[in-house]
């Protein structure tokens, strides 16, 4: 009688077949979506659809009392803006009860009415001190003054002012967290 094999599927070889396949058929897909061009996928979170309101703290916050000195500079600012446009009324809020400031606001009113004009720099400040001799609230502010054009009416002739160092003594009253200017005179040098 002869031998003869016979294959089966629990065959040592056809076992070993099976299973390479079947690693195979793993692996092929694991190495083909490591080997894409594609960015690596990133989780997304879903964005908030909320429609309220973000909740930041709603605190007022409490303003500062403006510096004498801050105050100084920033009506100077608005002298000069005042002598060159003509616009007197931020200036006289400021100067409510100074009668050489106001006095001054009238004369460029006037200038501006009559179709006059001015041209000036304004100060550079170069110190402001208190001046305790000089009552409460007076400060001595050291100047120089820009040269000054000016015409007085449409027809009149331009008229020229030098300008140079200075000083002037302001006195100031409290007015909510800032300042008005009560007083305004030049000092002699």
């Amino acid at each position: 009688m002869g031998s003869f094999s016979v294959l089966t599927l629990f065959s040592g070889r056809h076992l070993m077949h099976v299973r390479r396949l079947l690693a195979l058929s793993l692996a092929v897909p694991l190495l083909l979506a490591g080997c894409s061009d594609e960015e690596k996928p990133t989780p997304k979170m879903p964005d908030s659809t909320s429609s309220s309101p973000s909740t930041e703290p709603t605190e007022t916050e409490t303003p500062e009392a403006e510096s004498p000195e801050d105050f100084i500079r920033r009506w100077a600012a608005l002298e000069t803006d005042m002598e060159n446009s003509g616009e007197t009324s931020e200036y006289l809020k400021l100067s409510e009860r100074c009668d050489s400031c106001r006095d001054l606001a009238e004369t460029i009113e006037g200038y501006y009415r009559a179709g006059g004009s001015v041209r000036w720099g304004g100060w550079t400040i170069h110190a402001i001190n208190a001046e305790p001799n000089s009552g409460t609230n007076a400060y001595s502010v050291d100047v120089s003054s820009a040269p000054t054009r000016y015409k007085e009416s449409a027809s009149g002739p331009t008229k020229r002012l030098e300008g140079g160092d200075s000083t002037h003594l302001l006195r100031l009253a409290k007015s909510g967290l800032s300042w008005v200017v009560v007083d305004k005179a030049e000092l002699a040098r």
